[in-house]
């Protein structure tokens, strides 16, 4: 298989920016490669519009409207399929701290089947319920702060913060697992390693890098990558 990757939203780990909440991943697979036997319609497609490679930036949305009758054509012929992924930015702080704050194997707190098993997008789910968009902003300038004290303070607030937050849940369960769980961490802080410190740390959670990794973990047959 063959697929072929485009990306649109790309802010880097600046999450918050209202003209670009969302980062998007688009997926062409191909059981053949399209870079060999798609090439001379590809390039006489180039031609008729004047441009060394079909992308939004160059064509802008009404020259793409165009475009669309050469490519269903193309797609059926090669037997096309397209993937499509979102990563909703200011989501990710809360999956990050879901990730280092709920992770079984460091909170003894937490429980296995909360963490390793599908239970874990409900109690996600719920933990989002309780972070306001600030407690958000702070969580990921926990994540990216280059000092362990700062970081840990910013980190205890947080949970202080949820633990306040509890009754908004409405069953007793999760309120109690929630407080277990947020009291280790709060206690235990550095235990946790929350932050990443250096700039290659900095880069590997940055959504786009997760977002990649995840489109590449649903395609486990991939034999190349291009983009168009």
């Amino acid at each position: 298989m063959f697929f072929y990757v485009d990306e649109s939203g790309h802010t880097g780990n600046n999450l918050f920016d209202i003209t670009q909440p969302y980062l998007y991943y688009g997926v062409i697979g191909s059981t053949v490669n399209l870079d060999i036997l798609a090439k001379e319609e590809i390039s006489k497609i180039r031609k008729i519009f004047d441009v060394d490679r079909l992308h939004a930036a160059e064509l802008g949305e009404y020259k793409l409207i165009d475009l669309v009758a050469d490519f269903k054509k193309l797609s059926k012929k090669f037997s096309l399929t397209f993937d499509f992924y979102r990563v909703k930015k200011d989501d990710y702080p809360v999956i990050c701290f879901f990730d280092q704050v709920f992770d079984q194997g460091i909170n003894p707190a937490m429980t296995w089947s909360g963490y390793w098993t599908p239970l874990r997008y409900v109690l996600l789910a719920k933990l989002n319920f309780l972070f306001s968009r600030e407690l958000k902003k702070l969580a990921w300038e926990a994540r990216l702060c280059s000092r362990d004290k700062e970081a840990d303070t910013k980190v205890i607030y947080i949970c202080e913060q949820l633990i306040t937050r509890l009754g908004r849940l409405d069953d007793s369960r999760s309120r109690e697992l929630f407080l277990d769980v947020l009291v280790w961490a709060k206690n235990n802080v550095r235990q946790l390693i929350f932050n990443a410190k250096s700039k290659r740390d900095k880069k590997f959670i940055s959504p786009n890098l997760i977002g990649f990794q995840w489109l590449c973990c649903t395609n486990l047959s991939v034999k190349g990558f291009s983009a168009i």
